[in-house]
């Protein structure tokens, strides 16, 4: 079943750029699915908002033409959209931090896409989630993709990167989602759906009391292979891919999926996000944590149904929305 969206939102972080490859990737999409997109902006300024100086009135002026500057720097962007029959839409906020802004735009429109460029980041970043896009991965309700390549969906090659055993504390329900949303992007685009999963053999020792070995059954790893093997069958052939298109590996998936879609040639690879109890702010979950940042294609990121953000739906920092210009 082709991938139903209705409306996209593309975070733009740069509106002063010539061109943008989220913006290009949300109309590529559009045309297929009819979606109308709204290219979106956050600003901010605690200098201005906390200027002691200002009048309101000169303060709401001031706060006006940053937010018109940006909203015609927008319409430059959309302009190519509408030029193709697409409807596209501009929107400013004035509101901060930035990915909270983005997710109030996502719930306060009801958005089934969200779209970004993604940049590449270190470690730390990844620990801290110090990144506005490693925030809306965490925080985001609607799937998040992650356009990391200009190259254009023609007949793509579509990764859903699945964990049938629920190693990653995933629910059980989420691999089904992942697997029906990469085989509707591929339904759209003309292309091939292929899903893998990943998994560490079962060693046969443990352990034990001051670090001595532990002798485990001797037939483990290999018992372990047949149930991964039984669980990623159960769920990948509900689609008939096949033995090319099916991959079942032995190894950790930080190395192995990158290497994986580079062999593939995958246009997009679908992965799941789950926060770990206890470590919400710090992890996003085993593989998309670690991974996004190797892999060269665009990434899509997608919640557990009845996932709810934490992102209060009023801004503490009163927003600013002005009439079209």
């Amino acid at each position: 079943m082709p991938f139903d969206s209705k409306h996209i939102l593309v975070a733009v972080a740069d509106p002063t750029a010539r061109s943008s490859p989220a913006v290009a990737r949300a109309q590529e999409i559009a045309a297929r699915t009819g979606a109308r997109v709204t290219l979106f902006h956050s600003l901010y300024s605690p200098y201005v908002a906390g200027e002691q100086f200002y009048s309101p009135k000169d303060l709401e002026r001031d706060i006006e033409a940053s937010v018109n500057a940006r909203k015609r720097q927008l319409e430059r962007l959309a302009r190519p959209l509408r030029e193709a029959g697409l409807v596209a839409n501009v929107r400013v906020r004035w509101d901060y931090p930035v990915h909270e802004s983005i997710v109030r735009e996502v719930l306060r429109e009801q958005i089934d896409l969200l779209v970004l460029e993604s940049h590449r980041h270190g470690a730390a970043a990844r620990l801290v989630l110090s990144n506005t896009d490693w925030q809306l991965i965490r925080l985001c309700p609607s799937p998040v993709l992650l356009v990391k390549s200009a190259r254009r969906y023609e007949r793509p090659r579509i990764l859903a990167a699945i964990d049938p055993l629920h190693a990653h504390a995933k629910p059980a329900a989420l691999d089904a989602a992942l697997l029906a949303m990469a085989d509707g992007f591929a339904a759209t685009f003309g292309g091939r759906l292929h899903a893998a999963h990943f998994y560490v053999l079962a060693s046969p020792f443990a352990s034990g009391f001051m670090m001595e070995p532990m002798p485990l059954p001797a037939n483990l790893a290999a018992q372990h292979e047949r149930d991964v093997r039984r669980a990623f069958d159960a769920l990948a052939g509900k689609y008939a891919l096949g033995p090319r298109r099916t991959h079942l590996r032995s190894g950790v998936p930080v190395d192995e999926l990158p290497a994986l879609a580079a062999e593939i040639d995958a246009s997009v690879v679908v992965m799941g996000a789950v926060s770990r109890s206890g470590l919400r702010r710090l992890f996003i979950g085993h593989t998309a944590e670690r991974v996004i940042d190797r892999l060269k294609c665009d990434v899509l990121i997608v919640k557990p149904a009845g996932f709810r953000t934490p992102v209060p739906r009023r801004a503490v920092n009163r927003p600013v929305v002005l009439p079209p210009l």
